[in-house]
C-alpha cells in the first residue's frame, strides 16, 4: 500500500475525487478523435503561437448579505447584496531563437500585468422579485430576479453571473490576438470556434477507463494525453496536462489539469492548442508554501484573485454601507420594489 499526502489546504476540498468505476460520467466520451495511440504526448513547437500573448481569465464572487424584502405585510422574500469580480491577467511572450524554442519549452513568459478588472453588485431576489437599493455611486447594486427562494437558487444565479462575465471577457480577448486561458470549464461559453481553452484545477468526474484512464498517471511534467470529446449540446474537445514533476510519494494524478475548448474547433486546431498548454502552463504552475491549492491554481490566476478581492472592497465596511442604504429606504418610505 502507497500513501500519499495531498498538498492541498483541506478547506479548499481535494484535487481529486474521481469515486469509483460506476461514477463515470454518462455523457458520451470519444478518445479517438486525434487519430494517435493513447500515450504521453510531448508538445510540438508553434512559431505562431510563441509570440502571441497569454491571457489568464478568473472571477471571484462575495455575499456580502443576506436580505429579507417584506411586500405590504406579506411573508418577508428573502435575497442577497452580492459582489462579483472578474478580471484578466496578460503575460507577454519572449520566444527564444527562430523557431520560437528554447529548451524543452517552446513558449517562455516574459512580463505579466492585470490588463482588466471589472467589478459589479448584484441585489438577487427570491419569488422573481425586481428590487433596489439606494446605496452610494461607489457601491450600486442592479436587480437579478430570481425564481426561486432557496439561498442556494440565489448564489447560484450569482455564480452564473459570475460565469457568464468571464466568458464575455474570454471572448472579447480571444477576438484579439491573445491566446485565452479561463480558470473553470467552458460551458457557458457562446458556441463558436474561439480559441479558448478552459483549465479545471480539480476532479470531481470520471471521462476516461482502463488504460485510457492510466496514461493520465504516466505523463511527465509538460506532457498532454491524446485529444477526447464528450458533452451534448455543448460538446468539448478536453485532453489532460501536468503541471509539474510527479514527486517521490505523490499520488498519479498530482499536478494534473484537464483542459477543454469547443469542440466548433477543427481538431487539428484543437491540437495545436492542446500542445501549447501543455508547453507554456507548467510555467506558471504554484508552488506548495505559497498557494494552498498547488501547482494546479496558477500564478497569475492567484494574483488575478488577490487583486479582486482588494477591489471588492473590505466586507465589513460594505455590510455597513449596505445597512445603511437599507435604512435609507425604509426611513424614506421608498419601495424595495
Amino acid at each position: 500500500m502507497r500513501i500519499s499526502v495531498e498538498e492541498w489546504s483541506p478547506e479548499y476540498g481535494g484535487e481529486l475525487d474521481l469515486g469509483g468505476p460506476e461514477e463515470l460520467t454518462a455523457e458520451s466520451v470519444d478518445t479517438g478523435v486525434e487519430g494517435r495511440a493513447w500515450g504521453p504526448v510531448d508538445p510540438a513547437a508553434s512559431p505562431a503561437l510563441a509570440t502571441r500573448p497569454l491571457a489568464f481569465v478568473d472571477g471571484t464572487r462575495r455575499i456580502d448579505a443576506r436580505l429579507y424584502l417584506s411586500l405590504n405585510g406579506e411573508r418577508p422574500l428573502p435575497g442577497i447584496a452580492a459582489s462579483v469580480g472578474v478580471g484578466a491577467v496578460v503575460c507577454d511572450a519572449a520566444p527564444g531563437g527562430r523557431d520560437g524554442r528554447r529548451g524543452p519549452r517552446w513558449w517562455i513568459p516574459r512580463r505579466a500585468r492585470v490588463d482588466a478588472a471589472r467589478v459589479e453588485r448584484i441585489l438577487a431576489c427570491g419569488g422573481g422579485t425586481e428590487a433596489r437599493l439606494p446605496a452610494s455611486a461607489t457601491l450600486a447594486y442592479r436587480s437579478l430576479p430570481v425564481p426561486g427562494q432557496a439561498l442556494e437558487d440565489m448564489v447560484l444565479a450569482v455564480h452564473n453571473e459570475m460565469r457568464s462575465g468571464e466568458a464575455a471577457l474570454a471572448q472579447e480577448l480571444a477576438g484579439g490576438d491573445h491566446l485565452v486561458f479561463v480558470d473553470g470549464p467552458l460551458a457557458v461559453m457562446r458556441p463558436g470556434p474561439q480559441e479558448i481553452v478552459g483549465v479545471i484545477k480539480a476532479h470531481h468526474r470520471r471521462y476516461l477507463s482502463g488504460d485510457d484512464e492510466r496514461v493520465v498517471s504516466e505523463l511527465g511534467c509538460g506532457q498532454r494525453t491524446p485529444l477526447f470529446t464528450f458533452g451534448g449540446v455543448r460538446s468539448r474537445y478536453s485532453w489532460y496536462v501536468r503541471l509539474c514533476r510527479p514527486g517521490g510519494e505523490a499520488h498519479g494524478w498530482h499536478g494534473i489539469v484537464r483542459c477543454e475548448s469547443p469542440a466548433a474547433i477543427p481538431v487539428e486546431r484543437v491540437a495545436v492548442l492542446a500542445d501549447a498548454s501543455a508547453a507554456a502552463l507548467p510555467a506558471f504552475a504554484s508552488l506548495p508554501g505559497w498557494d494552498p491549492r498547488a501547482p494546479q491554481n496558477l500564478v497569475p490566476v492567484a494574483g488575478l484573485e488577490k487583486r479582486l478581492r482588494h477591489l471588492l472592497g473590505e466586507r465589513d465596511l460594505v455590510l455597513r454601507m449596505v445597512r445603511s442604504a437599507a435604512h435609507r429606504a425604509n426611513a424614506g418610505g421608498l419601495p424595495a420594489a
